[in-house]
This record gives C-alpha cells, sequence and structure tokens, in this order.
C-alpha cells in the first residue's frame, strides 16, 4: 500500500492512514446524574480512541499518500473519542473538556521529517487535551500500564500517591512538551512522586523539589565508551560516546536525591549523602557479579540498578525497574545492549578524619 512508510520496523503516522491510538485509559470525566450528593456528577474513567484521518499541524513539505505526516509535539488528533458520555457541565477531571486532542508522548528517535521527529502509529500518547492533558502520564510509565492492577507501580501505591498529589500545571517545565505531573514542584507533589524517575533534562525538575539533584541509577559511563582526550586541553572529556547511538544521557531516566554529585557530604560528619550512597551501591553489586570482568550486558544490571535505588529511598524496586527498563528501552537501549565497567567507582561511607584522635 502506497502508506506503507516506516520508521524504526514502525508505519509513520501520517493522515491518510487507517492508525488509531485505542483505549488511552484511564481519561476520568464528570458524567451524570448530577445530585445533592454528587453535584458535579460522578467521575467516572473511559478508555479514549484517536485517529489518524484526524491529524492536524503536521508536515508540510513532506507528504504521504498526498497527505501530512505527524511530527514530534507540533502535530496532534484534532479529536478522541469515547468519552462523550462524560458530558455533566465541569467534564473532564483536569481539562474541562471531552472529546478533545491527542497528543503523542513519543516518536522516532533518529528518523526525522523536516527536522522534527516523526511519529509513529503504536507510540505513547496521552488523550482529551484542552491546555493540559486530562490522562496522566509519568515520563516512563504509560497510561496503559497505569491501569494495569498488576503493573508494580501500581501494586506499590505510587501511581495512586501521584494521581492524588501531582495534577500536571499549566505548563512544562520541558520547552513546547505536554505538562505532567513530573513538572509539577509543589511540596505535596514532591514527596508524592519521590520514586518517580525523569529525565535528566530539565534539572528543575529535581532542583524545585527541595534542592535535589538528578542522578542515573544506571551510569552514564557504563553505557559509554571511556573518556577521550580533548586535543585542544589535553584534558579528559566529561564522557565517552554512547554504545548505543539513540542513547541520549539527559533523556535518560533519573531519580532525584539530595547531594550534588557522587562525592558530596553531609557538612562536618563527611558522611557521603544520598546520591553517593546510590551510586556507591550500584558500583558495589555491579563489581560483586561482574567478578573481575569489564563488559557485560543491560539485563545483567538492570535489576541491582533498581535494587541500589531502592535500598536508600525505600521505594519499590519493582516499580523503579520497571520505569528503568522502559526509559531506556525508549533511548533504544534492551536486554542485549553492550556495557562496560566504566570509571565509575564506590566512595568510602565516611572520610577518615585528617588528624584522628591518638589512641589511648
Amino acid at each position: 500500500m502506497a502508506n506503507e512508510v516506516y520508521a524504526n520496523n514502525m508505519e509513520v503516522s501520517c493522515k491518510a492512514a487507517d492508525g488509531k491510538s485505542v483505549a488511552c485509559f484511564p481519561d476520568v470525566c464528570f458524567t451524570p446524574p448530577q445530585t445533592a450528593a454528587t453535584p458535579l456528577g460522578v467521575p467516572i474513567p473511559y478508555p479514549n480512541t484517536g485517529m489518524a484521518k484526524d491529524t492536524t499541524r503536521g508536515t508540510r513539505t513532506v507528504k504521504i499518500s498526498g497527505k501530512e505526516a505527524m511530527l514530534k509535539d507540533k502535530s496532534y488528533f484534532k479529536t478522541s473519542y469515547g468519552d462523550e458520555a462524560g458530558n455533566a457541565p465541569k467534564k473532564g477531571i483536569i481539562t474541562n473538556k471531552i472529546k478533545g486532542k491527542v497528543y503523542f508522548t513519543a516518536w522516532s528517535m533518529n528518523v526525522k521529517f523536516e527536522g522534527e521527529n516523526v511519529v509513529r502509529n503504536m507510540d505513547l500518547t496521552t488523550h482529551n487535551h484542552g491546555s493540559t492533558a486530562n490522562t496522566l502520564t509519568w515520563p516512563y510509565l504509560d497510561a496503559v500500564a497505569m491501569a494495569d492492577p498488576e503493573n508494580p507501580c501500581v501494586k506499590s501505591g505510587n501511581v495512586k500517591k501521584v494521581k492524588a498529589a501531582c495534577p500536571p500545571p499549566a505548563k512544562s517545565l520541558s520547552r513546547g512538551a505536554i505538562p505532567g505531573p513530573a513538572d509539577n514542584t509543589s511540596p505535596e507533589c514532591c514527596e508524592a512522586r519521590k520514586c518517580m524517575l525523569v529525565p535528566n533534562s530539565p534539572k528543575s525538575r529535581c532542583s524545585k523539589c527541595g534542592g535535589k539533584t538528578p542522578h542515573h541509577p544506571v551510569p552514564v559511563a557504563d553505557l559509554s565508551t571511556p573518556r577521550p582526550i580533548n586535543p585542544k586541553t589535553g584534558k579528559l572529556k566529561v564522557r565517552g560516546d554512547p554504545f548505543v547511538p539513540t542513547y541520549d544521557h539527559n533523556k535518560a531516566p533519573c531519580i532525584c536525591v539530595e547531594g550534588a554529585d557522587h562525592n558530596s557530604r553531609e557538612g562536618p560528619t563527611d558522611k557521603l549523602m544520598q546520591h553517593g550512597r546510590i551510586g556507591r551501591g550500584y558500583v558495589v553489586k555491579r563489581d560483586a557479579m561482574l567478578n573481575g570482568r569489564d563488559d557485560f550486558t543491560y539485563a545483567e544490571i538492570s535489576d541491582l540498578s533498581a535494587q541500589a535505588v531502592a535500598d536508600e529511598t525505600g521505594c519499590d524496586k519493582d516499580c523503579l525497574k520497571a520505569q528503568i527498563d522502559k526509559g531506556h528501552q525508549d533511548l533504544g537501549v534492551g536486554p542485549k545492549s553492550g556495557m562496560r565497567r566504566g570509571e565509575v567507582r564506590a566512595p568510602a561511607l565516611e572520610k577518615k578524619p585528617k588528624n584522628p584522635a591518638p589512641l589511648i
């Protein structure tokens, strides 16, 4: 068929296609009847569907079967279907709308039209938009996962906490992106989403939550070549090149932690802060697993990276692992992706005093 144009083995979403974004759930809307007990109506979750034929603001010069294709953060389906029954006056619980727009929240990392990433038919979406999304999104947990009672983040209660404390703000911290709960930096939301992983950039998602900083549970160095020397300065560069070309450390999943870096310490006590303790925990577990080896695969460290975070934060390990895996999968890092024992080492939990007390 003429519409069969693919990016990364997935069909490119375009106005001429038969594509659908089916059953984005939950889209909670107020539904009649309105009674004294429920003056706004009954809040009921609805599954939503979007249609490729409703593509809006697509490509201008590149056409598929003579019609526009979908682009990252620009294009959307102008209508979603499935929540028509939620027609009490307030309608959508967040956006006050029904049949709102459908935006994609994922896209091809390396195929672009007109300088923008192309969207594919099976990429993730959020539905029923006004100025903000009515269907809740996490950076590394899609709406389908959040509707699954067996999902570890649902079973642990993390999703429920974030839903209650973190309505998305009107504006995202990432320019041009759709706002979600990770953009809400109120004290209540920061506490609720302490186990939610966020991209390394923008760092304000962490810094506005008590001055925290983002920490990569899977170190960037382990996913990169050794640091090369900068020929201009003669010094080592900050990092090497990623083994997987589509990996981007700024988009990789991070946990918000206390401490500026792996060597930050607590004032006069010189105790290693949370940032360093998590990094140290990973290195100790990794090196024990490697038993002298230098090369390994992502599958070998996926579980222990989540465990290192769980040990220091009290977060559910399985929920952390689900987010870590999804975040790396979105960047092209899979179970068989090659890694190496990077330059990150395990700092001491406490520094030895410079002038120890004499033995008596």
